[in-house]
């Protein structure tokens, strides 16, 4: 009767142990896909930006905030992709290789692109060495040059390879009625206008950057001699500007900006400005654009470039 009633017993406890290994299993493997889900949720997310050139003031403020992102456990993490400028970040932008980039406000924005912040702002800054000492006697001096209307027939400078330098200062010139096949425009690397302007390769010179912007400060303070203190072109026609190229702004350059005794400038200049974008592809969710954003607002820089909105 013992065997009988042993044998009748066995199945059901065999069954209830299944039963509550096949329930262990599951809660573990419930329990899993909470972890994994949880995992992958807080996962950094890693944004690819272009930026450029080297040395740049764009690339200085995109290391602080990747620096800054770390720091802070952000969401959002920042991998920084060199350009030689912000032509090559847009195209890098619109061809998928990157998720982010930092492009002018001035060139057109890439069609698969929407701004998420405004970087910084920049102004134009247009000057004329002091003319050098006459070594030569009997040499005639040459007219000093006052106003940007007397530019027509001369050489004019411009800090940086970009051609976005190069177009802002044609589209200067249009303002003021000058053809800008009448002026020779001779571009030079940001380490070798100290150089050009001590050799006087030019007439005049443009540069576009922040008001404190050091390679800006560098080269006028390259202009300045014991022949005198550079000279200032003030863009009077700043708001016609703005009106007829609504990617500009008419702007102000301070007295006293780029340092000096006396002070360079001496008054306030007028003059025009435009801003620096951050542009992200329009793949990217909203969700990741938000979480972008807010940890960016929340990252604290010690860069008085950055002016993000």
């Amino acid at each position: 009767m013992t065997d009988s009633f042993n044998l009748a017993e066995a199945p059901p406890r065999a069954a209830k142990r299944r039963m509550t290994l096949l329930a262990l299993a599951a809660i573990l493997a419930a329990t899993g896909a909470v972890a994994a889900g949880y995992y992958f949720s807080m996962r950094p997310i890693v944004l690819r930006i272009a930026v450029g050139p080297a040395n740049s003031d764009d690339l200085k403020v995109v290391q602080a905030l990747t620096q800054g992102f770390a720091q802070t456990h952000s969401h959002i993490r920042l991998r920084p992709v060199q350009t030689d400028g912000v032509s090559a970040s847009a195209a890098a932008l619109a061809d998928g290789s990157v998720d982010l980039a930092i492009i002018r406000g001035d060139l057109e924005v890439p069609k698969n692109a929407q701004a998420v912040a405004t970087l910084r702002k920049n102004v134009v800054v247009l000057w004329v060495p002091p003319p050098a000492k006459d070594k030569g006697k009997g040499k005639k001096a040459a007219a000093k040059i006052t106003g940007i209307a007397q530019l027509a027939g001369h050489r004019i400078g411009v800090v940086g390879r970009t051609s976005a330098n190069a177009n802002v200062l044609k589209v200067i010139l249009q303002q003021y009625g000058i053809d800008p096949a009448k002026v020779e425009i001779a571009q030079f690397p940001a380490s070798e206008i100290a150089e050009a302007i001590r050799r006087q390769k030019a007439d005049a010179y443009l540069a576009a950057g922040p008001v404190n912007s050091k390679i800006t400060a560098d080269a006028i303070a390259a202009s300045a001699h014991e022949g005198g203190a550079p000279t200032f072109l003030a863009i009077d026609s700043a708001e016609a500007i703005a009106q007829n190229h609504p990617n500009y702004e008419a702007a102000e350059i301070p007295a006293g900006a780029f340092g000096g005794s006396p002070d360079r400038p001496e008054e306030e200049v007028k003059t025009i400005g435009f801003s620096h974008h951050i542009v992200a592809r329009k793949e990217l969710s909203d969700s990741t654009i938000a979480a972008f954003t807010r940890d960016r607002k929340s990252t604290r820089l010690n860069s008085s470039h950055i002016t993000i909105s």
